[in-house]
C-alpha cells in the first residue's frame, strides 16, 4: 500500500509539472561542498543527470540518474548505462554540457547541486552558466551545503528565506538599475546598484519571505545558511 501511495504521489506531482509546462531537472556535479547538509527527493525532478564524476555523489546520495554526461576523466563509466560520452579535450565543463543537454530536452527550470567551492575557475565559470541562461529558463540554481545560488533578469521575486540565514545580491556585469529590497534588515528603494561594490551582502530576511524587484541589468541572488 505504501508502494501505491508514493507511486501515485509522484505521478500526481509530474502531472502538475506536464500541466504547468515546466519540467524540472536536478543535474549533479562531481564537487559538492557540505554534501551531507543536503536532501533530496528525486521525486521532486522529471530527471537526474549526472555530470561526469556527479555519478559517484549521485550514488552517496542514493539517487539513480536517469542520464550520464562526461569525458569521464574522474569517475569510470558504469557498464551497461547509456551515456553521452564527451571527448577529455572540450570547449566546455561536463556541468555546461550536462546543463545544455538539460535544455535542447525541454527543461526549462533545474536545480545544479555543487559547481561552487572548490575550485574558483569552476565556480565563476558557473556563475556564467547562470548568465548563459538568465531569463532562458524559469528556474536555475546552484545549490550545495551551504549556499543557493541563482540570476535573475529584471522583474519582480519572491525570496523564501527557508533555511537560509543571509541573502546576498550582486549586480553582474554592469549596474544593476531600479533595485528594491522590501522584507530585509538593509531595505533598498529604487537604488542603481553597481557591480563593483560590497553593499548587497549580508543581508537578511527578516520574516518568511523577501521581495526583490529592479528593472535593469543581471541580478546574482545568493542565500547561505552561515
Amino acid at each position: 500500500m505504501t508502494q501505491t501511495s508514493e507511486g501515485n504521489t509522484a505521478e500526481r506531482k509530474a502531472a502538475e509539472r506536464k500541466e504547468a509546462g515546466s519540467r524540472r531537472c536536478l543535474i549533479i556535479t562531481s564537487h559538492i561542498d557540505q554534501a551531507d547538509q543536503i536532501t533530496v527527493d528525486p521525486e521532486e525532478y522529471d530527471a537526474v543527470i549526472a555530470a561526469d564524476g556527479g555519478l559517484i555523489q549521485a550514488e552517496e546520495l542514493g539517487i539513480r540518474p536517469d542520464i550520464l554526461i562526461g569525458d569521464y576523466d574522474s569517475c569510470e563509466l558504469p557498464e551497461g548505462r547509456d551515456a553521452v560520452v564527451l571527448p577529455a579535450e572540450k570547449d566546455m565543463t561536463d556541468s555546461e554540457a550536462a546543463l545544455d543537454l538539460a535544455y535542447e530536452r525541454g527543461f526549462r527550470r533545474a536545480v545544479i547541486l555543487g559547481g561552487l567551492g572548490g575550485r574558483f575557475d569552476h565556480t565563476m565559470g558557473n556563475i556564467g552558466l547562470l548568465a548563459k541562461y538568465c531569463g532562458k529558463m524559469e528556474e536555475l540554481a546552484f545549490v550545495d551545503g551551504i549556499n543557493r545560488v541563482t540570476m535573475k533578469a529584471p522583474g519582480s521575486y519572491i525570496i523564501p528565506r527557508d533555511d537560509y540565514y543571509y541573502l546576498g545580491l550582486a549586480a553582474y556585469g554592469g549596474p544593476c538599475a531600479g533595485l528594491s529590497a522590501q522584507g530585509v534588515k538593509y531595505p533598498l528603494d529604487d537604488y542603481t546598484l553597481p557591480d563593483d561594490t560590497t553593499l548587497g551582502v549580508s543581508n537578511e530576511i527578516l520574516g518568511r519571505e523577501a521581495e526583490i524587484t529592479f528593472r535593469g541589468g543581471k541580478l546574482l541572488i545568493i542565500q547561505s545558511r552561515r
